[in-house]
């Protein structure tokens, strides 16, 4: 009997999450077949992924940078790299995937780099960005994009074709089978009767949290129980702006922000209409789980979206930057139930069939194994 070696994958991020990008690396490296895959991760302290780490036993070492330039990540990655004989690095987010590359090529690993959203779509550092990402495709062996939208901006941003591939970010099934408990209206002081429509993003500017709020103030006359939720760590310098909004427009006592929750299947489970009013989004992990747990959707044209919903079939797909068409899809689902269930069981099933954990976790074994078997 032949015995398959054991390869050390060195994961790193450059964030502690909590996000869509931490719950990938996360998941990747608890659902990596053991028998083939040994995982280790770098990443900054933080009070969300050093713990879901802890709470799965995988091992990890914090190391924060104080700059872009202090190169105290790149020494201490080396460090680990020989330490702990790492054969590859899977790196996550544009600054992490610079200094993943610099390491692999003083070290000669083969480095494998996940984009989750276009970094050069963020607002400044421009020349550094463009710096880091031209650096990252002369020196990834593979790069990596959650949706064929972000592929093709990489593209044409001067990525080699032939080393990048899109995978898809899937989600645990198993998290979603359970039906509604009604907690979350009871936590709101709602009737058991309310129509709950809600958000799982955190307070970001391309979360287009302003356009949600508009779109509820347009709708909540014609349902007079109708409460609204967003769940997500709040960036207090545009949550402040969105608390303004909300009582700007009279939706005090209907529109709640969550905060971060670290159970999200728990908030969509007792959702009727889930919604994602994002401006740009590479994916959408949280449109994929409210799915997953067979909600109906109303979610906008911004990227990676199109490629999870088939509107009309499997949600509705709305302009980005538009209360209006927001509020009309928002009203559509609620005004028509049978519709909202055709769309959820139909979403449910879409997700079993293209984003699943099982395939994603495949599809990065398959990156890994091809590298590695042609050092």
């Amino acid at each position: 009997m032949v015995r398959l070696r054991v390869y050390t994958i060195l994961h790193a991020i450059e964030t502690g999450g909590p996000g869509g990008a931490e719950t990938v690396l996360r998941d990747l490296v608890s659902n990596l077949d053991p028998a083939r895959f040994r995982s280790l991760v770098v990443l900054p302290e933080g009070s969300w992924l050093p713990s879901q780490l802890r709470e799965r036993n995988v091992p990890h070492f914090i190391v924060n940078s104080r700059a872009w330039y202090d190169l105290k990540l790149p020494r201490e990655m080396i460090k680990v790299v020989r330490g702990e004989q790492v054969d590859l690095i899977h790196s996550h987010l544009p600054d992490q995937n610079f200094y993943s590359c610099l390491v692999g090529r003083l070290m000669r690993r083969p480095v494998v780099v996940t984009y989750h959203g276009a970094p050069w779509l963020s607002e400044g550092d421009g020349a550094r960005r463009a710096f880091k990402s031209w650096f990252v495709a002369r020196s990834a062996n593979a790069v990596v994009t959650v949706s064929d939208y972000l592929k093709s901006l990489f593209t044409g941003a001067g990525f080699p074709a032939k080393r990048m591939t899109r995978i898809y970010n899937g989600v645990d099934l198993s998290r979603f089978t359970s039906a509604g408990s009604s907690r979350l209206r009871a936590e709101l002081g709602c009737p058991a009767t309310a129509r709950l429509v809600g958000m799982v993003a955190n307070l970001r500017r391309a979360k287009g949290y302003e356009y949600f709020v508009r779109a509820a103030a347009k709708i909540v006359a014609d349902f007079p129980e109708i409460h609204f939720v967003a769940a997500g760590e709040i960036d207090e310098r545009i949550g402040a702006r969105i608390r303004g909004l909300i009582q700007e427009l009279g939706l005090e006592g209907k529109f709640s922000l969550l905060g971060f929750r670290p159970n999200v299947a728990e908030v969509l489970k007792d959702l009727d209409v889930f919604v994602l009013s994002s401006v740009s989004e590479g994916l959408s992990i949280a449109t994929i789980e409210a799915m997953a747990a067979g909600k109906a959707v109303v979610v906008t044209r911004s990227g990676g979206p199109e490629e999870i919903v088939e509107d009309n079939e499997t949600g509705l797909l709305v302009p980005a930057a538009n209360a209006d068409t927001l509020a009309s899809g928002i009203g559509e689902l609620l005004r028509d139930p049978a519709k909202a269930r055709r769309l959820g069981e139909n979403a449910r099933a879409a997700v079993e069939r293209t984003f699943s954990m099982k395939r994603m976790v495949a599809d990065y074994e398959a990156v890994y194994l091809n590298l590695l078997a042609s050092r």
